[in-house]
């Protein structure tokens, strides 16, 4: 039996981070919460995700500087991205493009298309062949 994909939930808004924590949990991927950049980056060495779920606008360090720290070890370079903000402003997007962030989601978003992009990101980085959905 292959190990569960693991992914780090970062997000400074309780509701959101228990939200996304549960459906993931539910779909079976084993999940950690970080509540801002600097607990994310304590964390992400430890738990070595798969996937971060990130958020942009944080306290202490924003989700635009953790992903940049992020792609700056070479041990998490494997790791996806999956940037979420209320702002979705070309500026926005571009600084976490620059970052490092593999895809860029809009809150609020559909739980189910985001639930369904990371499946997706993970099995396409694993070579994988998906069947249709």
């Amino acid at each position: 039996m292959p190990p569960r994909p693991r992914i780090l939930i970062v997000d400074d808004e309780k509701p959101i981070a228990t939200l996304l924590a549960q459906t993931f949990v539910a779909e079976g991927y084993e999940v950690a919460n970080a509540h801002d950049g600097i607990d994310c980056m304590n964390k992400i060495a430890s738990f070595q995700p798969d996937v971060v779920i990130m958020d942009i606008m944080m306290p202490r360090l924003d989700g635009v500087d953790a992903t940049r720290l992020i792609r700056r070890n070479r041990l998490q370079n494997g790791t996806l991205i999956v940037a979420l903000s209320a702002r979705a402003d070309e500026e926005t997007r571009g600084r976490m493009k620059e970052a490092g962030a593999d895809l860029f989601m809009r809150k609020p978003f559909v739980i189910a298309k985001l639930v369904d992009r990371v499946g997706r990101m993970l099995t396409a980085r694993s070579g994988q062949v998906q069947e249709g959905r």
